[in-house]
């Protein structure tokens, strides 16, 4: 891959990609670093993923997840919830929903991990379980008891009234 066909990839998976990390961590910095990290690494790696034809998406996908978890367990300690979040400056504001941010602010890494990678990232189970490293089972029931704390979120609730 030359630096031509790098800018391409770059610029089809730039914003996508911090938008999944934001989703991810919630913090806007954050999520510009590990994305910035993962095509890093796309960049490092770039020989033997075009050598062994690898679909380049799919690939920081896996690798940006991965880094959000890392990320997440050495601030586990720190981990906020339930708190409103910022909107970073790659997401339209007027197509936020605050309320449901929040009430993602409040799942588990993985619960979160498996939600946006489902609906968000509009992955099938085994396309989520693959990237989380996880059986389809284990992300059954990451969706299931995400979805009963959404459920359980007032202003989610109130909404559905």
């Amino acid at each position: 891959m030359g630096v031509i066909e790098f800018d391409q990839v770059f610029e089809q998976q730039r914003v996508r990609l911090v938008r999944l990390c934001w989703l991810l961590t919630l913090d806007h910095d954050l999520a510009t670093e590990v994305a910035q990290e993962s095509l890093a690494r796309l960049w490092r790696d770039r020989e033997r993923l075009e050598r062994d034809d690898v679909d380049l998406a799919a690939w920081l996908r896996r690798v940006a997840v991965n880094l959000c978890w890392d990320v997440s367990r050495r601030r586990s300690s720190k981990r906020r919830r339930g708190h409103l979040v910022a909107v970073p400056s790659v997401v339209d504001q007027s197509q936020v929903d605050v309320d449901l941010h929040k009430a993602i602010a409040g799942l588990s890494t993985r619960q979160r991990q498996a939600v946006v990678l489902r609906y968000w990232d509009d992955l099938d189970l085994a396309g989520c379980a693959e990237v989380m490293g996880v059986s389809v089972g284990s992300v059954k029931q990451h969706l299931a008891r995400a979805h009963a704390a959404l459920a359980a979120t007032s202003e989610l609730a109130r909404e559905d009234r």
